[in-house]
């Protein structure tokens, strides 16, 4: 029987990427593609102690691709357990601690994912954007230096800005990776932290190349929230111009997804004791960064967290790409 689902790439980082692969799953042949400078908690002291590439961000990406039933679901909850005695276990979850394990027993990173996703039965693939052991550098707008993807995202010096960010040293792109580019139909950005998950991909030797040969629609999902320690004061028209800074010249934005439903007030006040605000949606500033077209519209879901509604992203991604994927 052929498989008419249509091919998707997701690219970016765990937290945001597995917030796609939960509806992606049903009605598409999805890969995630994930950043591997994560640096700090359970995946940042396995990298450190066993010297893998960290796994935290793969195993959020895998458990979203479970299949939807009573025996994954107990999976899932068993993987999320994160041990609280212990000096070596404490702060681990169980996921990782598997992961690494597989890492080590199948003889390498890829082949740890492939025999974990096999065995969980996953509705999708997991691939490493690169299989080097890099670090995530941010230059700050006052010329010093921030080492690691940990002490970026969590730095409290909000008076300064990033005004890039590079690698400790090169990087080359995982060949499946870019196999899955060239057969996509359609390509994810996003959403995630824009320094820390979504650009350091595009550093990676090889990932722009491919997305500037491949005639998939690029999508980029841009973020719900500020962060104060990477995007303070952005709208989302500067999420959508970083973003094409670290692209080739030419391969550009095909469609942007800007959520312009207005965040209750409730939740706006508990996001700004973060210093976190909701993105301003200048759409019209978005369409003149865009091939395609900018699409507006409520993408929201949550009552004390906010996250972007995976069904709603789903469908967007489909119905207003579903032209060009036919043609």
């Amino acid at each position: 029987m052929t498989n008419n689902k249509a091919k998707i790439v997701a690219i970016g980082g765990g937290t945001g990427v597995s917030t796609v692969l939960r509806e992606l799953k049903k009605v598409a042949t999805a890969t995630a593609v994930v950043s591997m400078m994560d640096s700090g908690g359970s995946s940042g002291r396995l990298r450190d102690e066993e010297s893998i590439l960290p796994p935290g961000d793969i195993l959020k990406c895998i458990l979203e691709l479970l299949p939807d039933d009573s025996s994954s679901k107990k999976w899932r909850d068993l993987l999320n357990y994160r041990f609280g005695k212990g000096e070596s276990l404490k702060g681990h979850t169980l996921g990782n601690l598997l992961l690494a394990a597989a890492y080590d027993w199948e003889g390498g990173t890829p082949f740890g994912i492939e025999s974990i996703s096999k065995l969980l039965n996953i509705q999708g693939r997991v691939l490493p954007v690169t299989l080097n052991h890099v670090d995530l550098i941010a230059k700050l707008n006052n010329g010093t230096d921030v080492l690691s993807e940990t002490r970026i995202d969590l730095r409290t010096d909000f008076e300064h800005s990033i005004e890039y960010i590079y690698l400790s040293r090169r990087a080359q792109v995982y060949k499946p990776v870019v196999e899955a580019i060239m057969s996509a139909d359609r390509i994810i950005i996003g959403p995630g932290s824009l320094f820390t998950s979504i650009l350091p991909n595009f550093l990676v030797e090889g990932l722009t190349e491919a997305l500037s040969e491949s005639s998939a629609p690029k999508i980029y999902v841009v973020n719900l929230f500020t962060d104060p320690a990477e995007t303070n004061s952005y709208k989302a028209s500067d999420f959508i111009k970083k973003i094409k800074e670290y692209l080739l010249d030419g391969t550009g934005i095909d469609y942007a997804i800007v959520n312009t439903e207005p965040i209750p007030e409730m939740l706006c006040r508990i996001y700004a004791t973060e210093h976190k605000f909701p993105v301003e949606p200048d759409l019209e500033e978005c369409q003149k960064l865009v091939k395609k077209k900018a699409i507006g519209g409520n993408f929201i879901k949550g009552k004390t967290i906010l996250r972007h509604d995976s069904r709603r992203l789903v469908e967007a991604v489909l119905q207003f790409t579903q032209k060009q994927h036919e043609q």
